[in-house]
């Protein structure tokens, strides 16, 4: 009904309304004295029935449906502000949280796989002191648009942090690394321009692949990939790692967080 009602619009909607009222207004006006043996004066009654009528609703359905169209507009904006990161325009860290979790049920029904990538920008810091936070800012929002440049509605991708975001998709762990690849060839050649100053930048990014999402929970593969992303960090940084347990450091899995209780 209420994509009916946006369809339509403003004017035709206050037309239809009024011309349902008036033709609601002209039968009850004739079956009521009917009904109740009071004299029914016609043409009179039909022609003061439709003046009232279609004087009154128009004027009153138009204010009635500025402010439904008006809540309606407030409620879409709401519900684009709590999907969307306002600053990149991703998934918001709800939304990507909603989404994932989604794939991951549907993935332990059909047995399939699926791959987890975290992605934190390197140096985060040095860039905010350097440039200040609105130089950082523009850095959050250049990544952010490069990423719904590579990725498109078959890829889950959100802001999940700070500085940090993820991508989650039904791909074999060969391809994820692969297409991970391309963000770091794309930033190779790319830089964010901020105040006539060209700001270069790198990513880190953990890979995960959840070939058992019957046993392991969506939370557990974003930790594995975060662990994956402490490796690429303390390795060298600008690069991709995929997670293995032998090829970590023991002390890894102690520092990694679970990013869903990981504060904002």
């Amino acid at each position: 009904m209420r994509n009916i009602v946006r369809k339509l619009g403003h004017i035709q909607m206050t037309f239809l309304i009024t011309l349902s009222a008036i033709l609601a207004a002209e039968i009850l006006a004739y079956f009521i004295p009917y009904v109740f043996s009071f004299p029914y004066l016609f043409p009179s009654d039909l022609i003061i029935t439709f003046l009232v009528t279609a004087i009154l609703t128009p004027f009153l359905s138009w204010h009635l449906l500025k402010l439904l169209f008006f809540v309606d507009e407030l409620e879409q904006e709401m519900n684009y502000l709590a999907t969307y990161d306002s600053m990149t325009k991703l998934l918001s860290r709800q939304a990507f949280f909603k989404h994932s979790l989604a794939l991951h049920e549907n993935a332990k029904l059909t047995k399939d796989t699926y791959c987890v990538c975290i992605i934190d920008i390197d140096n985060f810091k040095y860039i905010n002191d350097t440039y200040g936070h609105s130089g950082g800012d523009k850095v959050l929002i250049h990544f952010g648009t490069l990423l719904s440049k590579l990725y498109d509605s078959n890829y889950i991708v959100g802001r999940i942090g700070g500085e940090e975001f993820s991508i989650v998709s039904n791909l074999d762990i060969t391809t994820k690394h692969n297409e991970m690849q391309k963000i770091h060839d794309t930033l190779a050649t790319s830089t964010c321009t901020y105040k006539n100053t060209e700001i270069a930048y790198t990513v880190s990014i953990g890979i995960f692949e959840n070939t058992m999402p019957e046993s392991i929970t969506f939370d557990e593969a974003l930790s594995h990939a975060d662990n994956a992303l402490y490796e690429a960090k303390n390795t060298g940084k600008n690069k991709s790692v995929i997670f293995n347990n032998f090829n970590l450091h023991t002390d890894l899995p102690k520092k990694a967080s679970n990013l869903r209780s990981r504060k904002k």
